[in-house]
């Protein structure tokens, strides 16, 4: 990971504050940036897998429909 980092203002609830810092307490993360970096990985990991899966299934209809197409053309 690149050592540029930007930083940015996040609200959050106080419940999810105080599950953040039970998880750096139990020494799953060494702190709520981190945890959140996690976190955001995560989501933009999931964002870009669920682009993906579409563009495939996209590809894949498209593929069909041509399929179609030659063969009522023949």
């Amino acid at each position: 990971m690149s050592t540029d980092r930007r930083s940015i203002p996040v609200s959050i609830p106080e419940g999810l504050v105080e599950e953040l810092d039970d998880l750096v307490d139990e020494g799953q993360f060494g702190s709520r940036s981190e945890a959140l970096r996690y976190g955001a990985r995560l989501v933009t990991r999931e964002a870009h897998q669920k682009r993906l899966h579409e563009r495939a299934a996209d590809d894949a209809e498209q593929d069909i429909e041509d399929r179609l197409e030659r063969k009522r053309v023949r």
